[in-house]
């Protein structure tokens, strides 16, 4: 929980103009995992509850089971969420209707309208607005570390190996990761100490995409208006600038693409 700044300052290098500042209030106190989640903890996963379809992952891309899930629909990790809450005796997030009577599962995961429960105790995706605190680990720059050399002179450029060393350090994308998902933990963490936010595989969000609120928010969440589903954090093919920050991409929820995971 706590107060910050969304969206980016109107000087920040490569902004997009999606991602005008706002001051938002987060009241709620949340867990989020060090690690996207991985091949490991779907197979292991599947093995305790059977109606997860099987891993989407293009092999090719992610070879190992330490790498995260990638060509994952946002459908799926909703389901995902469920089912790991069922599994560890946790009362679901996601649900059919709006009174919270009929959980997502594995006979209705795929179409229609989705409620979240945010009083649950479940297992969810982050908000857009939770995701970006966390990655920003109390920073208000572009990047969580310092990435070197980046700035309005190079970064509408492709990366390459070499030309940003600091986010290279912290970070898989277009410059060192070889054109494939590396392994989850395998660069610096945050400030707190997570792994992963900025590049290997974008990330959903729960939130549809929209244009951003014009006055502080507390709590601000989109569950009403638009077609596609937030993406955060740039993927292991992205340029050095969407791997910022309060960079904000979106796909439809049924799209599975080599660069997203959750």
């Amino acid at each position: 929980r706590g107060d910050f700044l969304q969206g980016s300052d109107s000087t920040e290098a490569c902004r997009n103009s999606d991602e005008t500042q706002f001051l938002h209030h987060l009241p709620r106190g949340i867990a989020i995992m060090e690690t996207e989640v991985t091949r490991e903890m779907w197979a292991a996963l599947q093995a305790e509850q059977p109606s997860l379809p099987d891993d989407p992952s293009s092999v090719w891309v992610v070879p190992g089971s330490n790498f995260p899930v990638n060509k994952v629909s946002w459908y799926q990790a909703v389901l995902f969420a469920n089912l790991v809450s069922e599994a560890r005796g946790f009362s679901p997030c996601y649900f059919k209707d709006a009174w919270h009577l009929i959980p997502v599962d594995s006979t209705n995961y795929t179409s229609g309208n989705f409620y979240c429960d945010f009083d649950a105790d479940g297992y969810r995706l982050p908000s857009e607005g939770e995701w970006e605190y966390v990655c920003r680990s109390g920073t208000e720059t572009a990047f969580y570390v310092s990435p070197g050399g980046y700035s309005a002179s190079n970064c509408s450029q492709n990366s390459t190996l070499g030309m940003y060393p600091g986010l290279e350090a912290a970070a898989w994308f277009e410059a060192n990761s070889g054109d494939r998902t590396p392994s989850v933990r395998s660069k610096e963490d945050s400030p707190w100490a997570l792994y992963d936010m900025h590049g290997n595989v974008y990330e959903w969000c729960w939130d549809l995409y929209a244009a951003y609120p014009t006055v502080s928010q507390t709590d601000y969440v989109n569950s009403d208006s638009g077609t596609t589903r937030v993406l955060r954090g740039g993927s292991w093919n992205s340029h050095a600038r969407h791997l910022r920050s309060a960079a904000r991409a979106s796909n439809l929820p049924g799209t599975q693409l080599t660069i997203n995971g959750f």
